[in-house]
């Protein structure tokens, strides 16, 4: 991230890199007070905000009054002797704050919005400025400041817990732990420490990489004794009174040496065996995810998929409904049927192929219909109307979903074609996606932009069957958050 020190209406001020001015800020960011950022300096913690936006050789900055920064990742180098005082300190202040200031996004503070002013002290951006410079990132940026800290099996009052172990991890090594997809697709099992011991920490005490170790791999039954019932700022301060208690005998280092030992460690056969063997895990867990949900999905729901293929392979006797629609209207009524949670409607038009969302359809129907059974209400809420009635709150336990927005075109190959659209679920495609932090009396609803392409035949019989369907590609776009109503009140309005 670049930063400079530039003159704004004759004063000295710092500057922090947007990007390129062309790009259309939301309205929204714009409008309103400032929110107010932290400054820690000499022991004192005060508000602080920035002043406004300036353009300089046609790229857009954020502007300030004259600060010291450095980037936080200098933990891992320049200020590595003091990591552990610059982590404590940090979790202090986010301990001390309202669920407004902190905002964890998916769990994770995002750590675009932390810097170490002047070598001793910290600047926590407020949530309105980080989300500015969030707009402008590419989304390889947010992955490093965010998304490589999200790891599997962490409870939602643990998260931060487990974040800034990953920090104190980071200083140690110069590597996050969880940063590499192989390791992720692995089962998240970091390198171990013991790793880089001789040559990046051999004073390190042995409780300070326990410690560390603890906060990466804690059980969830250890995570909820820890977190009780509180948030996971709030359970900080876990961390910071056992971190204090740690002694962190560890020298400042220089970036390229740093890196150049890294690579040499990697390159030992100790090292080399270990990424052999998450290499090996991460392509049976690969497996296992994309094929193993489906099979385990199957086995729960085998008596009503045995029912809907006996009710399928006497409709194959029959004309479907689909029989006197073109091309397009058979893709509009595919969608329509998902959105409905209609496995027959889904089915019906296809010949020799099946639609990969017919699983989960046939397993979202099924939790409706017991809800239904017990409560009286289906939990489903088709998104096309939810969205016309004005996007209402909604009944709790309660669910959009469905496939909107169609835009089919068709492909150079004859009679097939291609279907954007937006996609909405309350289930995560990708588990990293998942939101954590649920605000009460919410309901989640993740929103894809999804593409699938269809390939028509005209058969004997006189009408168009689906023969070919492609997986469904997705993109997350969105993350909503529907606010809910009490049953007797969702009643009371019918």
């Amino acid at each position: 991230m670049e930063i400079i020190e530039h003159e704004v209406e004759g004063r000295l001020k710092t500057c922090i890199l947007l990007g390129d001015d062309k790009i259309q800020i939301p309205r929204h960011m714009m409008q309103g007070e400032k929110q107010k950022g932290i400054l820690l300096m000499n022991g004192e913690k005060r508000s602080w905000t920035w002043d406004g936006l300036c353009t300089i050789h046609a790229k857009r900055y954020v502007y300030f009054d004259a600060l010291e920064l450095e980037s936080f990742d200098t933990i891992a180098t320049v200020h590595r002797d003091r990591a552990l005082e610059f982590v404590i300190q940090l979790a202090q202040i986010l301990s001390e704050e309202k669920e407004a200031f902190v905002s964890p996004l998916v769990g994770i503070f995002p750590m675009w919005r932390v810097f170490i002013v002047s070598g001793s002290g910290l600047l926590v951006l407020p949530e309105d400025l980080g989300d500015l410079l969030s707009v402008y990132m590419s989304e390889e940026e947010r992955y490093e400041e965010h998304g490589c800290y999200i790891s599997r099996g962490t409870e939602a009052g643990f998260s931060l817990i487990r974040q800034f172990g990953q920090l104190l991890y980071f200083a140690l090594t110069g590597m996050k732990p969880y940063e590499k997809e192989e390791i992720r697709l692995a089962g998240f099992h970091e390198l171990p420490l013991s790793l880089y011991r001789d040559s990046l920490f051999s004073e390190a005490d042995e409780k300070l990489t326990g410690f560390i170790t603890f906060c990466l791999n804690a059980k969830e039954r250890e995570q909820r004794d820890i977190m009780g019932n509180r948030t996971a700022w709030e359970n900080l301060s876990w961390f910071i009174s056992r971190s204090r208690e740690l002694e962190w005998n560890v020298k400042a280092v220089k970036e390229g040496s740093l890196k150049a030992e890294v690579e040499r460690i990697s390159s030992s056969p100790e090292a080399v065996k270990m990424m052999e063997k998450i290499h090996k895990d991460a392509r049976r867990r690969t497996f296992w995810r994309q094929k193993g949900t489906f099979i385990i999905i199957l086995a729960l729901v085998t008596a009503v998929v045995a029912g809907i293929a006996a009710s399928y392979i006497s409709n194959m006797l029959e004309q479907p409904y689909t029989k006197d629609m073109n091309q397009v209207e058979i893709i509009e009524a595919f969608y329509d049927a998902q959105s409905r949670l209609d496995s027959d409607g889904i089915i019906d038009p296809l010949k020799g192929v099946s639609a990969p969302q017919e699983t989960e359809v046939i397993s979202l129907y099924v939790t409706s219909q017991t809800r239904f059974a017990y409560e009286g209400r289906r939990p489903d809420i088709a998104a096309e109307k939810w969205i016309e009635a004005g996007k209402p709150a909604i009944p709790e336990g309660s669910f959009v979903y469905g496939v909107t927005d169609l835009d089919i075109t068709p492909l150079e190959e004859e009679n097939s074609w291609n279907v954007k659209a937006k996609y909405y679920t309350p289930y995560p495609y990708n588990e990293l996606e998942t939101v954590s932090d649920v605000p009460q009396s919410k309901s989640v609803c993740y929103v894809y932009d999804m593409s699938q392409d269809f390939s028509f035949t005209w058969n004997s019989r006189g009408w168009w069957n689906i023969t070919d369907i492609s997986p469904i590609t997705v993109s997350l776009s969105d993350v909503l958050f529907i606010d809910t109503v009490s049953q007797s009140q969702a009643s009371g309005t019918e």
